[in-house]
């Protein structure tokens, strides 16, 4: 923090000012303050001497300064000890999610070429007609999956790799949209939801990342976890 210098008391000119050669700068920190100070007290004039009243003044507005920059200095320290708290306490927690069953806010499949994948889904109220559309990196559709009428809640449906032409589709990462309706054609909110074990944990500049089925989500993603 530093003092604005057009807020404090003026000294007679001594020469060149305290600050840097040619900055010009107008902005004094507490020591600056303090020379200034003894500066005018040395120069004052013995037969007009600072008026006491003044004087404390200026003292009385540099004791608040340097009780605000410490302060400050304070709330920095203690925000950069609960950041580093926060984050060691993130990764423990990501950790302890390995093994454990979580769903996730994601739309994400990875596809290695067998098996099945189970695709889920959020619906805030019942639908009476759910479209589920997966598409490819390149956002093309290979498979379109009529569900008909579900519950509210979580749903889920299994995808067995297969494109609308029932060929098997080529190993890689898709994408699922999900669109739900009611009888009279008004749209129901849906959330795609990837949900499995998380097999492992990763830390980096993306921050935590829980890797499920194949695909990484965000911590801050995760709806629940079950045991």
């Amino acid at each position: 923090m530093e003092i604005q210098s057009s807020l404090l008391p003026t000294a007679p000119e001594t020469g060149s000012p305290s600050g840097p050669a040619g900055t010009g700068s107008q902005v004094l920190g507490k020591d600056e303050f303090l020379r200034l100070l003894v500066t005018q007290l040395s120069h004052q004039d013995p037969l007009n001497p600072l008026d006491g009243q003044e004087f404390a003044a200026q003292l009385a507005q540099f004791s608040s300064v340097e009780q605000l920059i410490n302060i400050e200095q304070r709330l920095s320290d203690n925000t950069a000890a609960i950041d580093v708290l926060s984050q060691s306490t993130n990764a423990g927690i990501a950790a302890g999610l390995i093994g454990k069953s979580v769903e996730a806010e994601g739309n994400q499949i990875a596809w290695t070429g067998e098996g099945e994948r189970t695709l889920a889904f959020d619906l805030d109220e019942a639908a009476d007609q759910v479209t589920v559309t997966i598409r490819d990196a390149a956002g093309n559709v290979v498979r379109t999956l009529e569900l008909g009428a579900r519950e509210a809640g979580l749903n889920e449906v299994v995808w067995n790799g297969e494109g609308d032409a029932g060929a098997t589709v080529a190993t890689g990462t898709y994408t699922f949209e999900v669109q739900a309706t009611r009888a009279n054609g008004d749209a129901v909110e849906a959330v795609e939801m990837i949900t499995g074990p998380v097999a492992r944990v990763t830390f980096g500049p993306e921050g935590i990342l829980l890797w499920i089925g194949g695909v990484a989500v965000s911590m801050a993603n995760v709806a629940s976890v079950k045991t």
